[in-house]
């Protein structure tokens, strides 16, 4: 039979593997922007709320890691997904400005 100790540890070790899979990292906010870029790019328009969340991530991302080639791949993979918003018609700065162009007449 096991002591308590082993149980207890093991426990521990679960629950923190089980956290650390769950709590999104930099690297994923990063490479979820690098998955949105292209449909970013391709889109008519974006709905508001579509283009506040995607702000939001962008907000999470902007943490420097201290690694220069990851802030390298970061900076240039937000300045397309924000470049992209604002093609799109709306100004990342502006909440509920995209997808909302001028009418013609």
């Amino acid at each position: 039979m096991k002591p308590r100790w082993f149980f207890l540890a093991s426990l521990a070790v679960v629950v923190a593997l089980i956290a650390t899979s769950f709590i999104p990292t930099h690297r994923q906010d990063i490479a979820v922007l690098d998955r949105l870029a292209p449909r970013i790019e391709r889109a008519q328009t974006l709905a508001p709320e579509t283009r506040d969340a995607i702000m939001r991530l962008v907000d999470r991302a902007r943490v420097s890691t201290g690694d220069a080639r990851s802030d390298q791949h970061r900076s240039a993979t937000i300045a397309r997904v924000t470049s992209a918003i604002r093609e799109r018609g709306g100004d990342p700065a502006l909440s509920g400005t995209v997808g909302q162009a001028a009418s013609a007449r």
